[in-house]
């Protein structure tokens, strides 16, 4: 009976421990910006770490032609910031402006082959560290009653 009991605690401290390490653990947000022609959509994905920083990607995610079904889309990514913390209380940006602008102006052409209205790009903000504001989604005009 003694041996149950250290058995149970065991296992509680494993569960324990497994749910500390998932808290740590890397959360991903992605929202849906605009729409295209041809079923495309843009969105923007943030991953955001345990310790501070995170990552900023605009994918294009494109459907096959004719096809609803799951898995028949294809996606273009590009990732335009990401300042992870190594350890400490550092977010070095390791995406450098110049591949930021070079990725911004890929995403340019990919919304525009893919007709995705209704977003700005602003590929000069890449000079900025936090890279805030790179798309910026137009405002729909209210609608009259």
């Amino acid at each position: 009976m003694r041996s149950l009991g250290w058995f149970i605690i065991g296992a509680v401290s494993l569960v324990s421990v497994h749910r500390r390490a998932l808290a740590m653990g890397i959360r991903t947000e992605r929202a849906a910006l605009a729409h295209g022609a041809h079923g495309a959509t843009l969105y923007e994905i943030r991953e955001l770490g345990p310790e501070g920083g995170g990552a900023l990607t605009y994918r294009v995610e494109l459907r096959s032609k004719g096809s609803r079904a799951p898995g028949s889309r294809s996606t273009l990514e590009f990732k335009v910031s990401s300042d992870f913390s190594p350890g400490g209380s550092q977010h070095p940006q390791t995406v450098s402006a110049a591949v930021c602008t070079e990725r911004m102006a890929g995403l340019e052409a990919a919304v525009a082959a893919h007709e995705i209205a209704g977003v700005a790009l602003h590929p000069e903000r890449c000079q900025q560290n936090e890279r805030e504001g790179l798309v910026v989604v137009a405002k729909q005009p209210a609608r009259s009653p």
